[in-house]
């Protein structure tokens, strides 16, 4: 590799230092918070670096790569596979514009071996990037699971080609592809059923086999049967048909029996996946009633051990109880009966979480911890969903969490400012407008403030490795899905009972007020009861984003004095004229300025080392 791209390489691996540090655990808050900010400073460094490197190194070499020596592309080849490889993820939003440049070249130069493999590659990062998407409805993350399956398909159309395709490789990059159409989301389970089935007739096809022998043939038809037994859709909403029952039955069987006699070889039991299909399709073929799958997954899950951090460890702990309670969620007169169980659940998969080693570098682990997050049942007696998903904000995102406590500070400080001159402010908030009692009303109003703040991000946890180890800044693609946080914050509050009334503020913290700009589009400011609360939880945010949290990623910086000037000449635009009012009131601007200067100090010291055993 050149040097630069070594040097970024090099960057990255410390930038992944320093999250795992920052991320491992309470105990770690217990260093100097001197020692906090020289690693954000240091952090700053590295990242101005790494924008450096690229804008003077990588992208001229991108904007001339028709130009380029062949070793200049092997070498640039070589660093996009250390960027991402499949299972190691560094910067995988590098590693997609690296590709799209190398398919571009690749096109041009009408080599169709390369193209196939470039598109191979670029399809395996799309499917990386989509992980992140979890819970989301179908009309958000649609774009981007056609976007990656078009990669594949691409490549996997040259199967008409196979017999004069010479090159081993390329042949076995067309067969995976054929194979991976089928990743990811599907708008209904028997779209993605039939594609895994026609890669499987594909893969038994004799006539293929022998045009490329020396291809693994059934390691590919076992990994397929794998695809087809993880293809059970468990949600009413996406019912499997009968036909869709029959077709995975047959994949469930061989899996299970490989595995089964694997295990019994080496005197353990089956991995829990596929004990958990096996015993799934049985319910769905009616060989087993709902009660009876929710006892075996209750052995399976009580059977892990809390130090397992392996694969199957991942799964028993996490992504278990989130099927678990996604059976419950379709069937909720079944909670009762499990009140105490689901409780020790969260319990459980938090303390997990809170062990896991190296948690930061582990996409597994942030992908069954989404899928627990969608599917998380409230009870009277469990940890509130709220609490639950900021305990794991602090865990795995403890910047934006000590961003998210600020923002709660300096919004209940512009409330109670707005509270002593209009008492009936927030009247639009019913259970606000309820309360005569001017006290009660004032703790109500800072009550919704600070846990509403405390809230308003949970959705970047979905989107962890845009927020926590960005390592330059963002690229527009990237932007757009940090959009989405809006809706997967508002989503997963609006369903708990507990959290329901935070959810407008996650949906419509980055709207404009007049509605020109901002996101999301779902968000209707004039709609929405609680707007002035939203409108005062959007310019905390603002602020702090612009003068502290976000300028890593965004290259945004202002002081705070630039700071408050722009909030009040997007007045009417971007801001509520009733708050950039009082920001034209020094005495105000300088309670709100010293909340963001001091209090991150206080935040930092009262918050994390509260939870310090």
């Amino acid at each position: 590799m050149q040097p630069y791209q070594e040097e970024y390489i090099a960057n990255l691996k410390e930038i992944a230092k320093l999250s795992a540090s920052e991320k491992s655990g309470s105990r770690s808050f217990c260093v100097p918070y001197e020692e906090v900010l020289s690693d954000k400073k240091h952090l700053e460094q590295i990242v101005a670096r790494n924008m450096e490197l690229l804008r003077e190194k990588l992208f001229p070499l991108l904007d001339h790569l028709f130009e380029a020596e062949p070793e200049t592309l092997r070498e640039l080849e070589d660093f996009a596979g250390i960027l991402f490889d499949g299972r190691t993820e560094r910067d995988v939003g590098l590693f997609c514009q690296i590709r799209r440049a190398l398919l571009s070249k690749a096109r041009q130069a009408g080599n169709r071996n390369d193209m196939i493999r470039q598109l191979y590659w670029l399809g395996m990062g799309y499917n990386s990037i989509c992980t992140r998407l979890v819970g989301l409805d179908w009309l958000y993350i649609e774009k981007y699971m056609v976007r990656m399956r078009l990669c594949f398909m691409e490549a996997a159309a040259y199967l008409k080609y196979f017999e004069e395709i010479e090159d081993s490789d390329t042949k076995g990059y067309i067969i995976r592809s054929r194979a991976n159409v089928a990743l990811g989301q599907f708008k209904s389970s028997g779209e993605k059923i039939r594609l895994v089935n026609y890669t499987l007739r594909i893969l038994q096809d004799k006539g293929y086999r022998e045009k490329a022998p020396e291809l693994p043939w059934d390691r590919y038809l076992y990994m397929t049967h794998q695809q087809m037994a993880a293809s059970i859709s468990r949600n009413k909403e996406n019912a499997m048909s009968p036909q869709d029952i029959v077709d995975i039955m047959e994949s469930v069987y061989i899996v299970y029996e490989k595995q089964f006699e694997e295990a019994r070889s080496r005197g353990e039991n089956p991995p829990a996946k596929s004990s958990f299909s096996y015993d799934s399709i049985n319910y769905y073929c009616g060989l087993d009633t709902l009660d009876g799958l929710l006892e075996k997954m209750e052995l399976l899950i009580d059977t892990a051990q809390a130090d397992d951090f392996s694969g199957d460890g991942i799964y028993r702990m996490i992504s278990l109880p989130a099927f678990y309670c996604n059976f419950l969620q379709d069937h909720p007169e079944k909670i009762p009966a499990r009140t105490e169980y689901i409780d020790r659940l969260y319990e459980q998969a938090l303390d997990y979480v809170e062990h896991f080693p190296q948690a930061s570098e582990n996409e597994q682990l942030f992908f069954h911890v989404r899928q627990l997050m969608s599917t998380f049942v409230e009870t009277d007696s469990s940890i509130p969903y709220g609490d639950f998903v900021e305990k794991l904000l602090m865990r795995f995102l403890p910047e934006d969490y000590i961003h998210s406590y600020i923002v709660g500070k300096a919004a209940a400080e512009l409330c109670r400012i707005i509270m002593e001159e209009e008492s009936g402010f927030f009247d639009d908030i019913e259970s606000i407008r309820q309360i005569e009692n001017p006290g009660k009303k004032l703790d109500a109003v800072l009550e919704y403030a600070t846990n509403g703040s405390l809230l308003h991000d949970i959705g970047k946890i979905s989107f962890t490795s845009l927020y926590a180890q960005s390592a330059r800044q963002w690229f527009e693609e990237e932007y757009e899905m940090a959009h989405l946080h809006t809706l997967v914050g508002e989503k997963n509050l609006a369903v708990r009972p507990s959290t329901r009334r935070y959810a407008p503020i996650a949906l419509g913290h980055h709207s404009w007020y007049d509605g020109s700009h901002g996101y999301p589009d779902s968000y209707v400011r004039l709609e929405c009861p609680s707007r002035q609360m939203v409108d005062v939880i959007g310019l905390a945010d603002w602020l702090d984003n612009v003068t502290d949290a976000n300028h890593l990623y965004t290259g945004v910086q202002l002081t705070f004095e630039e700071a408050f000037k722009t909030a009040v000449s997007l007045e009417g635009k971007r801001f509520s004229p009733l708050l950039t009012a009082r920001l034209r009131d020094n005495r105000v601007v300088r309670r709100l300025e010293r909340i963001y200067r001091e209090e991150r100090r206080e935040a930092y010291h009262s918050v994390f080392l509260s939870h310090s055993p």
